[in-house]
């Protein structure tokens, strides 16, 4: 199968013109709305080209539940095998630079960086403060994943066709909490928007997941207690409907609208088998220790995040039955930032935000004289993590950040907590991007 291939510069220009054209053949109404540039947008319009932003940066099927396929949620299936694009990051074999998850996320994020740096670009010329703080949320959304898989990458907030080479990770982190705190001080408050537009709290949500990415844990904890404090929303007592009815959920700080008229990304068709209700692919499937270990007696999570598929001739399949219809994608919910300022505070306070977690999961709390040190605490949130927060986009990077990732079967070695950069991207940067080591 051959590979194709761009460099940065071919990133740039083809999405800005190559995603309105292609839209513009399926639907002549929204080619304007998709195909980005500095000329086109103007202060009457710049609301129209933001919408189309929000559209595109739906995340990608697959790609959003990468940490969950490589951290050791899900294994393969009959059909897709362990050579496939999820068996390579289940396993760690023949993982390269011609990885699809590599070269899927680089276009992505570049893509939407490139379209919210001309909107953020147009707006600068009105001061429309509150639109450049939903670009710069977006842009800021899109660094978090490229370090977050990649380490240092090239860093663009003023477009160019050139080649760029990376910088280091700490800039990338930089660039994220300062994108971050301009749209904290500029956005609208939570209860005067939608949860699917950027506002102060989703904002606040996504800084307190940096911080606590950066081991500012006191800090995260700070701002996470603030979004709780400030935001009007309380957990949500009924776990499936956090993810199968997703705008009656009461804890939701911000996720992408994924309209079936917009970009109808329906995630259960990864894991559902064909001719059941929710037919898809079922490339992916729970792990054993998932369906035998993970749960505790009585935990009514398991049953909306694994369930039992009876086949017509009397076998079943154990899928991943988190989701069902076209819902609204999350990226922050409110349950979150209370395992953030768990995890934050630590065992003296921080013992309260698990345990209200537990509470509104209808399962026994914690006392701290049962556990015996903070390490062992840390341990206890990041297993009520996993539980809360499967197949949401979180584990293997909870692994890594907290140095546990390479205690995993398939990882042999730190180097590999990040992925490599597409080959084609190194190869046609003309000698400007370097591979991350190991690869």
């Amino acid at each position: 199968m051959k590979t194709k291939k761009y460099s940065i510069k071919n990133i740039l220009l083809f999405f800005s013109l190559a995603i309105g054209f292609q839209s513009c053949q399926n639907d002549l109404d929204i080619y304007s709305e998709n195909a980005i540039s500095p000329e086109q947008i103007t202060e009457s319009n710049i609301q129209f080209f933001l919408n189309g932003l929000y559209r595109t940066s739906t995340p990608i099927r697959d790609d959003y539940f990468y940490n969950d396929i490589r951290g050791g949620n899900y294994t393969w299936t009959a059909l897709s095998g362990n050579n496939s694009k999820f068996g390579v990051l289940i396993t760690g074999n023949g993982l390269d630079d011609r990885n699809a998850f590599s070269s899927s996320y680089w276009q992505y994020c570049y893509k939407n960086i490139y379209n919210a740096n001309n909107i953020i670009e147009a707006a600068e010329k009105t001061n429309n403060t509150t639109i450049i703080a939903e670009a710069k949320y977006i842009r800021a959304y899109m660094y978090y994943n490229l370090v977050t898989i990649f380490g240092g990458v090239p860093l663009i907030t003023t477009n160019t066709t050139a080649n760029l080479p990376r910088v280091s990770a700490k800039e990338i982190w930089d660039q994220i909490t300062n994108d971050l705190d301009y749209s904290i001080s500029n956005a609208k408050v939570l209860s005067e928007t939608s949860n699917d537009r950027v506002s102060i709290q989703a904002s606040k949500a996504l800084k307190a997941r940096v911080l606590l990415a950066l081991n500012q844990k006191t800090e995260a904890a700070n701002l996470a207690t603030e979004v709780i404090n400030e935001s009007g929303l309380k957990l949500d007592s009924d776990y499936g409907r956090i993810f199968q009815a997703t705008k009656s959920s009461s804890e939701i700080l911000f996720a992408f609208a994924n309209l079936t008229t917009e970009s109808n990304t329906r995630l259960s068709q990864l894991f559902w088998p064909y001719g059941t209700q929710w037919a898809g692919s079922y490339f992916v499937q729970p792990s054993e220790y998932v369906v035998n270990e993970l749960y505790e007696t009585n935990d009514k999570r398991k049953e909306i995040n694994v369930k039992n598929i009876t086949n017509s001739d009397g076998t079943y399949n154990t899928i991943i039955s988190k989701y069902t219809d076209v819902q609204p994608i999350i990226v922050s919910r409110l349950t979150e930032m209370y395992f953030i300022a768990a995890e934050g505070y630590g065992l003296g306070t921080g013992l309260s935000y698990l345990n209200d977690v537990r509470t509104t999961r209808n399962l026994p709390t914690y006392s701290a004289i049962d556990i015996s040190s903070e390490d062992a605490f840390l341990n206890l949130v990041l297993l009520e993590r996993r539980k809360e927060l499967y197949s949401e986009g979180f584990l293997f990077y909870d692994l890594v950040r907290t140095n546990k990732a390479i205690n995993l079967p398939n990882i042999s070695q730190t180097e590999q907590y990040v992925l490599p950069i597409p080959g084609s991207q190194v190869i046609l940067s003309d000698g400007m991007l370097t591979q991350n080591p190991g690869y």
